[in-house]
């Protein structure tokens, strides 16, 4: 059995995936591994770039302690990201009442030349 982790790019929350295969096909001419999962006659394949993968083993210890240390550094800033997440949430409740504060007092107000005042 092969040990993979894959990097993902584009994705806001998840930055690896991990996945174990039996066989895979990788060459020199090209820049891509292809991974083979299932028995014949119904085998799934999944191509990757070569640059996407950051390990491929099998020795499945040094898979499953890198595979945790990704893991705690991913939930580590995932926590923060959260933190400040509400933080800015807050932030956009705070401005958004503050706004209204202001449209209400500039409708409210009898000397503003706003045209539609008595409309």
């Amino acid at each position: 059995m092969y040990y993979v982790i894959q990097a993902l790019d584009g994705i806001k929350n998840k930055h690896f995936v991990s996945y174990s295969v039996p066989k895979y096909k990788s060459s020199s001419k090209n820049n891509t591994v292809i991974f083979e999962f299932g028995e014949k006659p119904n085998i799934k394949r999944k191509w990757a770039p070569k640059e996407e993968i950051i390990l491929l083993t099998q020795d499945k210890q040094f898979f499953l302690i890198f595979l945790k240390k990704l893991k705690s550094t991913e939930e580590t800033y995932l926590k923060k990201i959260d933190e400040q997440q509400k933080k800015l949430d807050a932030l956009f409740i705070e401005m958004k009442d503050e706004m209204q504060s202001q449209f209400t007092a500039m409708k409210n107000n009898k000397n503003s030349p706003s045209l539609l005042k008595d409309s």
